[in-house]
């Protein structure tokens, strides 16, 4: 057997297909499938090359998906019974996609126009759930791993939809499942297996799974294990884990966790409420200043500080006001004193001037001089007019007088 697959004919064997998986390192490994089947049932060809001596494939351009051709010679190892074909040449034929990658794009640009990619779409898991339906394989270490985690983690209630993860039923059965699962009043959703090949995750690529999980109205978590290319699943679904591990963690905190929040919680409710009362504090002193400034009793010492300070300001007015008035009255009083002078000084030269003016009108002296005074009923005779026949008068002279009756003469 050994010697007929090594045969010197197959030492420069050109083989192609689609890259279905593949390991990069000092020995590369690449599995290549039959481009037109299915690659849950297409036939897998192991190739691997070997760089330990400086060889360079350029094998890092190569992604999964691609359609190569691999140019090499074959091996047959008897412990496993497998061939593997050893190459020293690669290409990869650009003017071929692989078949299940157009498909992949297909449906990601269906899922992209109906706006099942944008990330705002997605949902928040509740912060507790208490009701979780697991799509998973019973029989797999993944449910396993998820009833571990969930359970020691925060106390919830989980239901199985049991489904097929790998093989061709695999997308039908999830779908089944997951269209199930939301009759019932679950907060979430968890869906995966524990990692595998592309060809055992091809699955997940499934166009009416993926619509499943993006129309879902309970939030699902994906989680399908360790793989390079990002499976549509994981890009419609509300959130992506790497494990089921992973994927139950996301569910519920941890009993740790709820406790450490509860210690956070009462740090900081005890600091609010410190914040609170010194507020309160800082508020209460200030209503004491307030009040303190607006009560009777200082009012009435603000008042009274007030009348002193006015009382104070009133007796410098008062004895500014007096002190001008003294000093108004000192110069009011030297005026006065000099005009009275002056009226006196007037006056007496008034006076003088009438005294000489009566000495000259003195009747004493016309009388000395012979003249005399007519006086009738006490009334000086000053003309001739008023006196009538039998009148009495009395005359006066310098040296006394004596009554007569006038008399006319015939």
């Amino acid at each position: 057997m050994k010697a007929a697959f090594e045969n010197p004919a197959f030492s420069n064997l050109p083989v192609y297909g689609e890259v279905y998986s593949i390991k990069l390192g000092k020995f590369s490994y690449i599995e290549l499938g039959d481009q037109g089947n299915k690659q849950t049932n297409s036939p897998l060809l192991r190739c691997a090359f070997s760089t330990f001596y400086g060889n360079n494939y350029h094998l890092e351009e190569i992604k999964v998906g691609d359609v190569i051709m691999i140019t090499g010679k074959l091996s047959y190892y008897p412990h496993g019974s497998s061939v593997t074909l050893w190459g020293n040449e690669v290409e990869i034929l650009k003017s071929q996609e692989g078949k299940n990658l157009l498909a992949k794009k297909k449906t990601l640009e269906k899922l992209d126009k109906l706006g099942y990619l944008d990330e705002k779409r997605k949902r928040k898991i509740p912060a507790y759930c208490k009701k979780v339906a697991i799509l998973t394989a019973e029989s797999g270490a993944a449910y396993q791993d998820i009833l571990k985690t969930l359970h020691d983690r925060f106390p919830v209630s989980s239901v199985l939809y049991p489904c097929i993860v790998q093989g061709d039923n695999a997308a039908r059965s999830m779908t089944t499942a997951l269209l199930k699962a939301q009759e019932g009043d679950y907060d979430c959703i968890l869906l995966g297996r524990g990692g595998g090949s592309k060809t055992d995750l091809s699955c997940f690529d499934d166009e009416k799974l993926s619509l499943a999980i993006a129309e879902s109205k309970i939030p699902v978590i994906t989680c399908i294990g360790h793989t390079i290319d990002l499976a549509i699943a994981d890009r419609v679904s509300d959130i992506r884990a790497i494990t089921p591990t992973e994927g139950a963690s996301l569910i519920n905190p941890s009993k740790d966790e709820v406790i450490q929040r509860r210690k956070d919680f009462d740090s900081q409710l005890e600091e609010g409420i410190k914040s609170i009362i010194r507020s309160y504090a800082m508020n209460l002193s200030a209503y004491q200043e307030k009040l303190e400034a607006y009560s009777p009793k200082n009012k009435l010492k603000n008042e009274r500080n007030k009348i002193a300070q006015l009382k104070d300001k009133l007796d410098l007015l008062y004895q500014a006001k007096i002190q001008q008035k003294r000093n108004d009255q000192a110069l009011y009083r030297n005026k006065i004193d000099h005009l009275i002078k002056s009226l006196l000084q007037k006056k007496k030269l008034e006076c003088n001037q009438y005294t000489s003016l009566l000495d000259n009108l003195d009747p004493k002296r016309f009388a000395s001089k012979g003249y005399a005074l007519i006086y009738k009923d006490g009334k000086k005779i000053t003309s001739i007019g008023q006196l009538n026949e039998d009148d009495n008068i009395t005359i006066t002279y310098h040296d006394g007088r004596k009554d007569a009756i006038i008399k006319e003469r015939k």
